[in-house]
């Protein structure tokens, strides 16, 4: 069997914005507040289907 590849992403290369959550169609990633800024979590990597609809839609390139 096959592993899944996950998005992995850059925490302090993410600016927060969010179009990465909007893009994502299974609703696995979230923006996470850590102190001052916000940044994306994958929140459900167990249910993320690998499908990496998020990368192309991060304009910092913060998701590889």
């Amino acid at each position: 069997m096959t592993e899944t590849r996950k998005p992995e992403i850059d925490v302090p290369r993410c600016t927060g914005c969010g179009r990465c959550v909007a893009a994502c169609p299974g609703r696995h990633l979230t923006l996470e507040v850590a102190g001052y800024r916000k940044h994306a979590l994958l929140v459900k990597p167990k249910a993320c289907d690998g499908c990496l609809a998020c990368l192309p839609a991060c304009p910092v390139r913060a998701i590889s």
